[in-house]
């Protein structure tokens, strides 16, 4: 008998889906570059630092697409991994890949042909077109593809006679970790549109040490931290999973986060214009401020994670049952 998992096959997605995006990356690049350079000794070098970058670059798609498929699969009731059900995930994977693909043509064409009398190539428009537009698009389209795609082949699946159930087991943990799915989409999606600036900014001379190993770096402490913070804020019991409190306690944590922050550094900046015309104020304002506001918005970013959490999944009056 097969053992029915929640998170396998959605793990399985996003790694056939990882795989499958990097090998048309590179493909595409190395036929754009050697038409253009005709130098097969520099594409190799291009592709060194290239390929781990697009890698950390597919971190927010992933997660989005491993809590959809997490669902899509609970929906439907499916958690067996089969060879028949990892044939149709790769199918799904295929046809998410190529709407992925479709979309970065449309906009390399857009700018070819249309915005390139346009556009300053150093201007930030030129991300924007290139960049947010189009990988915002492709994150709807992913994320609605996967769901309907796999809504879609429900009666194509291998299906147990048993249905998965939440349980005082696992119904915290399950609700924990596609919390932590669509936070860190949502929460390193910006930091990832700020990196195609910078790169772009140093004229795509990717630096490993700057734009692939310390933004990871940041990832990892980012996600340990969340996970110390909000994980003994996960308490309380339900039958059926809760989508929706998951989505709104991901969009409020952001948001607040957001407007936190966003008003916090609005504030300094405004304190340290006030400051210019004197030079001993003004040094001790930006020594103090440098200190004062990583420290100042960590801790209340911290806070605002946990408050939400607990609104939503934390129980005070002990064990309980929620549908």
């Amino acid at each position: 008998m097969y053992k029915l998992s929640f998170f396998k096959l959605p793990f399985i997605f996003i790694t056939l889906f990882l795989i499958s995006s990097a090998f048309i990356f590179n493909i595409r690049f190395g036929i754009t570059f050697l038409a253009t350079f005709h130098d097969y000794k520099n594409l190799w070098s291009s592709l060194y630092k290239l390929t781990p970058y697009q890698l950390l670059r597919s971190i927010p798609e992933c997660l989005l697409l491993f809590g959809v498929s997490a669902i899509a699969f609970y929906r439907i009731n499916v958690h067996l991994v089969t060879l028949k059900n990892i044939v149709l995930i790769i199918l799904n994977v295929l046809i998410v890949c190529t709407i992925g693909y479709l979309l970065s043509v449309i906009a390399d064409l857009m700018f070819d042909e249309i915005l390139i009398n346009y556009i300053d190539v150093d201007s930030w428009l030129f991300i924007l077109v290139l960049s947010i537009i189009p990988d915002g698009l492709f994150y709807l389209c992913a994320g609605l593809l996967t769901y309907y795609c796999i809504r879609a082949l429900n009666n194509q699946f291998e299906k147990s006679t048993l249905v998965f159930e939440l349980n005082t087991l696992n119904s915290c943990k399950i609700h924990f970790i596609l919390f932590l799915a669509f936070f860190f989409f949502i929460l390193i999606g910006f930091p990832s549109f700020i990196l195609d600036i910078l790169i772009q900014q140093d004229h795509y001379l990717i630096s490993i040490s700057r734009h692939i190993a310390f933004p990871f770096i940041c990832y990892v402490l980012i996600f340990c931290v969340v996970i110390v913070v909000c994980k003994n804020t996960f308490t309380q019991v339900f039958m059926v999973l809760q989508i929706d409190r998951i989505v709104k306690s991901v969009v409020y944590s952001n948001l607040f986060i957001f407007v936190f922050n966003f008003t916090l550094f609005s504030i300094a900046e405004r304190l340290f214009d006030l400051t210019v015309s004197q030079t001993t104020l003004h040094d001790y304002t930006a020594l103090v401020l440098k200190i004062a506001l990583p420290i100042i918005s960590f801790i209340i970013s911290c806070l605002i994670v946990r408050k939400v959490t607990q609104y939503y999944f934390y129980r005070n009056t002990g064990y309980s049952l929620t549908l």
